[in-house]
């Protein structure tokens, strides 16, 4: 009797054993550690206090503040728009693309200082590449980015512009005028932090490289910059590149942040085209060609793209300290997002939050935007073409191959249900479905870029840019301030940083100022920019590059 007992406590304590290990082996993801914020600390040159007098002087002088206020107003008055339909080759319209000559001469003339120290080379007529050579050359150049063209202004929209333009009109507080926000700003907050470093006797270490294209706003299919430093200069060849983007003084859920962009989604315009026999009007068919990519443009978007919570994209990140920081985030959602990495029943929490309750989709999952459709010519002539297009930005879990077969599985059943048939252009023609009488669509890859290659968040390169930011923005725009967080984001729009991959891995998309862009109108009506915020920029500028040049590679 005893005996059986035993036996049965140990046939119990076999049987308990083997259920846990079920348990663990069955779920791994469940054992890993909740993942944790990175932590930055605030940097600064070691020459600091040299340099201090003319901080203030950017931050806090009147006159420095008038002066730069007179001279982003002269480039807002040199207009530098760009159009869809502009000519590919430079060469086929030089007339046209003059008025960048005139910008050049712009900048020549308003900041001769650094017309004296640089080497400027014109790359493809407009592209300017700036050359501020560097005493020891076996350092790796850091290059400094912006783009001259502004998106155009709508004349039906000019009575909704509370200020003119293209005046620069200054009111005290903020300047107004296109292409202020995206990025003249930036660009002329490069020069005048390149004016001021020279004026307090400032000769660089490290060559810095200033490199300005002129077709940004239309994908930069101009934009020979990149190709020009590499051939000169070779492969891995850049300490690091900053460009504009990112995300700077928000608050999220109750946290101040500022979110440089660590990457880029990927970029795709694709056609979708809809070829049918046509016909006269009075015997139309049930369906014209115009009803059946109606359809379509219901099924693509009705159909979302999944979600995605993983490290491959640095919004993972970014969302992580936004949860460990936040006052405000309900502490399950809390501890959803800081679980995600090994849990999947959390991980699809923090998805769901991200995209839904916060409406920040785009940041978790591809989207598609349907923006033209044309087709058809004449009221009483069925239309025989109609041509779709559809932009896409790509997230970093996805490529441009399964983004685009998942728009060929949304429009198939529509393909089916009318009998077409169906052909994918990408790298090259391939039949889908075989070509029918009743009709045949193409879906067109028009360009395409994959998302880009995520900028390392771990060593010296990220601990000095990120540290920058900490600094100017805790102890010299507000003074024994605290609790800012600098984490990695996704950049949901593309920048010419797409054409220097080759050069480096350390590329940084960031805008410092006191608002996110979207927030400054940018490409839309009475754009602006607060004055204070153009001055935070040039002064992150200036101790950026005095804390480059002093560390080693």
């Amino acid at each position: 009797m005893m005996q059986s007992f035993e036996t049965r406590i140990v046939g119990f304590i076999v049987v308990g054993f083997f259920i846990v290990f079920s348990v663990f082996w069955s779920f791994p993801e469940e054992s890993g550690a909740a993942v944790k914020c990175p932590e930055t600390k605030p940097h600064r040159p070691s020459n600091f206090d040299s340099h201090k007098a003319t901080l203030s002087k950017i931050l806090h002088s009147k006159e420095f503040r008038n002066a730069s206020v007179m001279k982003l107003q002269a480039a807002i008055r040199t207009r530098t728009e760009v159009y869809d339909d502009d000519p590919i080759s430079v060469e086929e319209d030089l007339t046209y693309w003059s008025k960048f000559e005139k910008f050049e001469q712009l900048l020549k003339s308003t900041f001769p200082l650094f017309y004296s120290k640089t080497t400027l080379h014109k790359v493809n007529y407009h592209g300017l590449v700036y050359i501020w050579e560097g005493s020891d050359l076996y350092l790796k150049p850091l290059v400094l980015m912006a783009h001259q063209d502004t998106v155009p202004v709508s004349n039906i929209t000019l009575s909704q512009w509370e200020h003119d333009p293209f005046s620069g009109d200054y009111d005290g507080e903020n300047v107004y005028g296109r292409g202020i926000a995206d990025c003249k700003d930036q660009l002329i907050g490069l020069l005048e932090a390149a004016e001021e470093l020279i004026n307090n006797g400032f000769s660089p270490r490290r060559t810095i490289i200033y490199s300005f294209g002129f077709d940004e706003e239309v994908g930069g299919p101009r934009n020979k910059n990149a190709e020009w430093l590499e051939a000169k200069y070779g492969k891995d060849s850049m300490y690091a590149i900053l460009d504009e983007g990112g995300v700077n003084l928000d608050t999220i859920q109750g946290v101040k942040m500022s979110v440089p962009g660590t990457a880029e989604k990927g970029y795709m315009d694709l056609k979708i085209i809809l070829e049918t026999p046509g016909g006269h009007s009075s015997i139309p068919p049930k369906h014209t060609s115009i009803g059946m990519i109606g359809e379509m443009i219901v099924e693509l978007e009705r159909t979302e793209f999944p979600t995605y919570f993983t490290e491959k994209n640095p919004a993972f990140w970014e969302y992580v300290c936004v949860a460990e920081h936040s006052p405000d985030m309900d502490s399950s959602v809390k501890k959803s997002i800081l679980s995600a990495g090994h849990n999947q029943k959390a991980n699809e929490v923090a998805r769901k939050y991200i995209d839904v309750d916060l409406g920040k989709g785009f940041v978790v999952k591809s989207t598609r935007a349907l923006d033209i459709i044309t087709g058809g010519v004449k009221a009483n002539a069925l239309p025989e073409y109609v041509e779709l297009t559809v932009n896409v930005r790509i997230a970093m879990e996805e490529t441009v191959d399964t983004v685009t077969r998942r728009v060929l599985a949304t429009i198939e059943p529509v393909i089916d249900r009318y009998h077409l048939g169906l052909a994918l252009d990408l790298d090259g023609r391939q039949e889908i479905k075989p070509r029918k009488p009743a009709g045949n669509c193409l879906v067109k890859v028009v360009q395409a870029v994959p998302p880009a290659p995520l900028t390392p968040t771990r060593g010296n390169h990220w601990n000095i840019f990120a540290g920058t930011i900490h600094h100017v923005y805790e102890d010299l725009v507000a003074p024994d301030s605290t609790g800012l967080i600098v984490a990695p984001g996704i950049g949901s729009g593309n920048t010419d940083t797409k054409y220097y991959w080759n050069l480096t891995e350390h590329i940084y998309r960031y805008r410092p100022g006191l608002l996110p862009g979207v927030y400054s109108k940018e490409h839309g009506i009475n754009e602006y920019i607060p004055m204070d915020s153009h001055l935070h920029l040039i002064a992150f500028y200036y101790e950026y590059i005095l804390s480059v040049d002093e560390t080693d590679d």
